[in-house]
């Protein structure tokens, strides 16, 4: 219960409910992957408010959409090119969350991403779930 408790508090701070001048998350917005990390596979994702203290996360190369209230629990990829995966997302601060992305049931990759101080990028530090000691850093750049 208190773990609940802590998350809900945290989450309420990412998303900017509990600020003063009524401002949104900072992470709202679209951000993609910078060109030296993307190389010919770009990426775009585009998060915002989706209501009830959710936010929607899109991936809009991939066609994916997941609704996550950072708490930890698996979200099913609702987009038009959904194949059984899903995210869990928990909050680790107002700045970063951890993530796992599940496959076919079966945690596959995992990661931590970090907004930078001045908010526009955020750096990915992601790994695949069976080989942890390898290790990839991406950045993403508000658009």
């Amino acid at each position: 219960m208190l773990k609940q408790s802590i998350a809900a508090v945290i989450f309420a701070v990412l998303l900017g409910a509990a600020s003063q001048d009524g401002g949104t998350s900072p992470w709202f917005g679209t951000w993609a992957l910078r060109a030296q990390d993307a190389g010919d596979r770009p990426e775009t994702l585009i998060y915002s408010d989706a209501g009830a203290g959710a936010m929607r996360m899109e991936s809009v190369e991939a066609q994916s959409v997941i609704v996550t209230h950072f708490d930890g629990e698996p979200m099913v990829d609702i987009g038009p090119n959904s194949s059984s995966s899903a995210l869990a997302v928990t909050a680790t601060s107002p700045t970063s969350y951890a993530w796992t992305f599940w496959k076919d049931g079966q945690p596959f990759v995992q990661g931590l991403n970090t907004l930078a101080a001045d908010r526009q990028s955020f750096t990915e530090v992601s790994w695949l779930a069976d080989e942890p000691e390898n290790r990839v850093t991406l950045i993403y750049e508000r658009r």
